[in-house]
C-alpha cells in the first residue's frame, strides 16, 4: 500500500551540464549513436544519490519521449521492436534507483510524439544508408490506426511492461517501479480540446481513440505488475475526463505553473484536492511556484494531495535547478515522508 503522501521529483531526462539527453536515456537513437544510462551510469547514480539525500522517494523519468531512441522501426515507419541497448539501460536505471532506495515513475511517451517534423531515421532507397528524416504528422499512426496501435503495443509497450512484471525476466526490479504513465500531458494532442491543442500537432487524436490506448495500457500494467497507472493532465479543466473508471487509472496527476496561467487553470498550492471534483487521488505531478518551495509542498500536503513533485532536478529549462535549502527544510519537518538517506546526509 502506498503512503499517504508521495515525496517525489521530476528527473525527466539526464544532463551532463552541457547536453540535455531528452529522449536519449534509453536505447540507441535515430542518429545511430547510443547515449543511454549504461554509457553514463556513474553520473546518473550520483544524481540519484543526491535526490535520495534531499529526501525524495520517487523520480518521474521520461522514456521514449518523441520516439527518437529505444525503438526499432520497420519500412513503414511503424514500431518493430526495442533495440538491443534498451533493456540494458532500463535495467541499469532501476538498479540505480534501488541502490538509492527510490522508485521510478516511467513516462512512456511525451505529447511531442504527435508533433509535426519530429526526427525519424529512414533508409535511403538506393544506398541503404540511414537518413535523418522528419515526420510531417509526427507518429500519429500508432494511435489513429489499428495497425499502428497494435504495432506500438505488441512490439514496444507489452515487452517493456512484462519484463518488470511478476513473471518477467527482471521481476527482481518490479518493486522499483512506482507507476507507469502512458503519455505526458496529452491535453495538447486531443482533437476535441481545441483550446489546449498545440499548434505543432497537425493531426490530433480523438479522445475516444486515446482512451482505448490508455485503457489497454492500464489493463496490461495491472495484469503484469504491482505498479500503479497514472496520467498527467496539463489543465485542471480536463481532470474530469481522466477520472473515468473505464480508463483504469489508479491516481491522477495535475501539472501547474501558476506563473504562466491559462484559462481554466487553478493554483493547486492554494486549491484543496477535494475541490477538484474527481474521485481519484491527485498528485501534483509537475509544478513550480513563486512561493518558497517548502511552503508550497506543505500547502499541498495540507490540501490533501497524494504527492507533490517539483520540476525539475535536471534543471535544463528556464526554471533552473531546485532550491536545495527549501527541500532540506521540508525533509527536516517530515522525516516520516522522506528517503532514509536524508537523515544520513543531514547527520
Amino acid at each position: 500500500m502506498k503512503p499517504q503522501f508521495i515525496y517525489g521529483v521530476n528527473y525527466p531526462w539526464s544532463t551532463d551540464g552541457q547536453t540535455v539527453f531528452y529522449g536519449l536515456d534509453f536505447g540507441r537513437n535515430v542518429w545511430g549513436s547510443h547515449l543511454g544510462v549504461t554509457t553514463r551510469r556513474d553520473a546518473i547514480a550520483r544524481d540519484f544519490a543526491e535526490m535520495a539525500a534531499l529526501g525524495f522517494v520517487v523520480a518521474r523519468w521520461f522514456v521514449f519521449c518523441d520516439g527518437r531512441a529505444g525503438i526499432v522501426y520497420d519500412d513503414r515507419s511503424l514500431p518493430a521492436g526495442l533495440d538491443e541497448q534498451f533493456f540494458d539501460d532500463v535495467d541499469a536505471a532501476l538498479e540505480i534507483a534501488r541502490a538509492a532506495q527510490m522508485q521510478v515513475v516511467f513516462v512512456l511517451f511525451d505529447h511531442h510524439w504527435l508533433f509535426r517534423g519530429i526526427h525519424h531515421a529512414m533508409p535511403d532507397p538506393i544506398t541503404g544508408d540511414m537518413l535523418d528524416a522528419r515526420l510531417p504528422e509526427g507518429r500519429t499512426r500508432e494511435l489513429l490506426s489499428q495497425e499502428g496501435h497494435d504495432a506500438l503495443f505488441d512490439h514496444v509497450v507489452v515487452p517493456f511492461v512484462r519484463r518488470y512484471g511478476h513473471d518477467g525476466a527482471r521481476a527482481d526490479l518490479k518493486e522499483c517501479i512506482f507507476a507507469f504513465e502512458f503519455m505526458n500531458e496529452p491535453d495538447f494532442i486531443i482533437d476535441e480540446w481545441e483550446r489546449d491543442r498545440s499548434r505543432r500537432v497537425r493531426r490530433a487524436v480523438p479522445f475516444a481513440a486515446f482512451a482505448v490506448a490508455v485503457a489497454r495500457f492500464s489493463t496490461l500494467v495491472h495484469a503484469c505488475t504491482p505498479a500503479l497507472v497514472t496520467l498527467a493532465a496539463a489543465r485542471a479543466d480536463n481532470l474530469w475526463a481522466w477520472d473515468d473508471d473505464a480508463l483504469g487509472l489508479d491516481v491522477l496527476q495535475l501539472h501547474a505553473y501558476p506563473d504562466s496561467p491559462h484559462p481554466g487553470d487553478v493554483d493547486p498550492v492554494v486549491t484543496p484536492a477535494r475541490t477538484l471534483d474527481v474521485s481519484r487521488e491527485v498528485i501534483l505531478g509537475e509544478f513550480r511556484s513563486a512561493a518558497p518551495l517548502d511552503e508550497s509542498i506543505e500547502q499541498t500536503l495540507a490540501g490533501g494531495y497524494a504527492g507533490a513533485w517539483p520540476w525539475s532536478f535536471s534543471g535544463t529549462d528556464s526554471y533552473g535547478r531546485l532550491p536545495l535549502e527549501a527541500l532540506r527544510r521540508f525533509g527536516a519537518r517530515h522525516p516520516h515522508l522522506v528517503n532514509p538517506r536524508f537523515a544520513a546526509a543531514e547527520g
